[in-house]
C-alpha cells in the first residue's frame, strides 16, 4: 500500500509542476505580448519622433516601477524562500515588508506630487504635463502592492497566483491602452506607461485578500533588524534604477540635442523590444532560479545550478536571436511600423548585447540571492559609467546613435567577461 501511495503523490506532484509551469510560460507569452503591442500602438499612431518624446517617461515610469515600495521585490523572494518552512519568522518578515512599502511610497509619492512641475519641464519639456507626474506619484502605490504579492508569491514558489496575475493584468492593459493611444494620442500613451504597471494590482488583491497576509497587522512595531535587511535591497534597487533608466535619460537627451527626435525614437524602440524579450529571461530566473539559490549554503551546490542556467539561457536566446535577425526587415515593420526602417540595420548590436547581458544575468541573481550589497553596487555603478562614458564619447564622435548601439555591446561584452572571472574567484574561495 505503501508504494503505491507514494507512486500517487508523485504523480500529482508531477502533474502540479506541470501546470504551474504551463501558467509561468502562458504569463510570460502574455508579458511579452503586452509589451510588443504597447510599443505597437505607439509606434503606429504616434511614429518614431514620438517614440523619442516619450522616451524621458517611459523611463521614469520604469525607475518608479523598480523603486515603488522601496524596490524590495528580490528581498522579498530571498528571505521568503528562506523562511517558508518557519511560519512565526514568515509572518514577522511579510508584517515588516509591508509597513517599509507603505512609508516607502508615502515618501516618493510626496516628492513626485511636490516637484511634479520641475519634474514635467524636465521629462516632457514643459510644465504642462505636471498632472500627469501627480498621477504617477499615486499609482506607484499599486506598483509596490503588486511587487509585494508578487514577491511573496515567487518566495513561496506559488507560480500559479504570479502566472494569473500577469495574465490577467496583461489581459485588462491592451484594451485601454489601446483606446487611449488612439484617441488621446501623446497623452493617452503617457497615462497608458502608468497603466501598463497598475493594472496588475487588481488580481493582486484579489489573492491579497483570500491570504493569511491579509488579516496581518502592518509590522511598524517588528524592531530595526527587519528594516535594514530591506534597506539594502531598497540600495540595490536605487543603483539599477540610475545605473539604467536615469543613464538612459542622460543619454537620451544626447541623442535628441545631436541628432534629433527620430534618432531617439528609433533607439528607443530598440530599448522596449529588448526589455519586452527579456522581461521572459528576468522573471523565469527570478521565480525558478534565486529561490533555488537562496535555499543553498554551499558553493558546490551553486555551481552547477549557474552553469546549468545559464546554459540554458544562452540556448533560448541565441535561438531566439538568430531567427529574429535573418526576419529582422518583416519583424521591426511588424512589431513597430515603416518609419522604424534604421533600427534594422542596428538590431545586430542590441542582439548581441542583450546575448551576453542575459548570460551575466545567472551571475547576477546569486549576487542578489546572497545579498551582496558591496559587490552588487561596485558591478551595477561602474558597467552604467562605462556605458555613460563610452556613449557620448562615440555619440559625440561622429557615430551618431549607432555609436550608442556599439558602447552597449562592448560594455555587455566587458561585463560578462569580468562577471565570470568574478564568479571563479568566488569559487575558489569558498572551496
Amino acid at each position: 500500500m505503501q508504494p503505491a501511495r507514494k507512486n500517487q503523490v508523485g504523480v500529482s506532484d508531477r502533474g502540479h509542476v506541470l501546470i504551474s509551469a504551463a501558467l509561468t510560460s502562458v504569463a510570460q507569452i502574455s508579458k511579452i505580448g503586452a509589451g510588443f503591442a504597447f510599443i505597437k500602438f505607439i509606434a503606429v499612431y504616434l511614429g518614431a519622433e514620438g517614440m523619442g518624446q516619450l522616451g524621458h517617461f517611459m523611463s521614469t515610469v520604469t525607475i518608479l516601477s523598480l523603486l515603488a515600495g522601496g524596490g524590495i521585490v528580490n528581498g522579498l523572494i530571498k528571505y521568503v524562500a528562506e523562511y517558508k518552512r518557519r511560519p512565526k519568522q514568515l509572518i514577522d518578515f511579510v508584517a515588516i515588508s509591508k509597513a517599509y512599502s507603505l512609508m516607502f511610497c508615502l515618501v516618493l509619492g510626496f516628492l513626485g506630487c511636490v516637484f511634479s512641475r520641475y519634474l514635467s519641464v524636465y521629462i516632457f519639456k514643459v510644465p504642462d504635463y505636471y498632472w500627469i507626474i501627480v498621477f504617477l506619484s499615486v499609482a506607484q502605490f499599486g506598483f509596490a502592492f503588486t511587487n509585494l504579492i508578487t514577491g511573496v508569491a515567487n518566495g513561496l514558489r506559488d507560480t500559479k497566483t504570479y502566472a494569473i496575475i500577469q495574465i490577467v493584468g496583461n489581459v485588462l492593459v491592451l484594451p485601454a491602452s489601446w483606446v487611449l493611444i488612439k484617441y488621446l494620442q501623446f497623452v493617452g500613451a503617457a497615462l497608458s506607461m502608468v497603466l501598463f504597471f497598475s493594472f496588475y494590482a487588481i488580481p493582486a488583491m484579489y489573492f491579497y485578500r483570500r491570504s493569511i497576509f491579509f488579516r496581518l497587522p502592518i509590522g511598524f512595531r517588528c524592531g530595526s533588524k527587519g528594516f535594514k535587511r530591506m534597506l539594502a535591497f531598497t540600495l540595490m534597487a536605487t543603483v539599477g534604477a540610475v545605473s539604467v533608466p536615469l543613464i538612459e535619460i542622460v543619454i537620451r537627451e544626447q541623442i535628441i540635442e545631436h541628432v534629433g527626435f527620430v534618432a531617439a525614437g528609433i533607439w528607443q524602440a530598440s530599448i522596449k523590444l529588448s526589455s519586452a524579450y527579456m522581461g521572459f529571461f528576468t522573471i523565469f530566473l527570478a521565480v525558478y532560479f534565486m529561490p533555488m539559490v537562496s535555499e543553498k549554503v554551499k558553493v558546490e551546490q551553486i555551481t552547477p545550478l549557474v552553469f546549468k542556467f545559464m546554459k540554458l539561457v544562452m540556448a533560448i536566446f541565441l535561438s531566439a536571436a538568430i531567427v529574429f535577425y535573418a526576419l529582422r526587415q518583416y519583424i521591426i515593420p511588424l512589431l513597430l511600423s515603416s518609419e522604424f526602417v534604421e533600427l534594422e540595420g542596428l538590431i545586430k548590436y542590441q542582439l548581441l548585447a542583450d546575448f551576453f547581458r542575459v548570460t551575466t544575468y545567472v551571475i547576477s541573481f546569486v549576487v542578489v540571492a546572497k545579498a551582496a550589497l558591496r559587490l552588487y553596487l561596485i558591478s551595477e555603478l561602474t558597467q552604467g559609467f562605462i556605458f555613460c562614458g563610452m556613449s557620448l564619447f562615440l555619440l559625440n564622435s561622429g557615430l551618431g546613435v549607432e555609436g550608442v548601439f556599439l558602447a552597449n555591446l562592448i560594455m555587455n561584452v566587458v561585463y560578462f567577461v569580468v562577471s565570470i572571472i568574478g564568479f571563479m574567484i568566488y569559487q575558489r574561495r569558498a572551496v
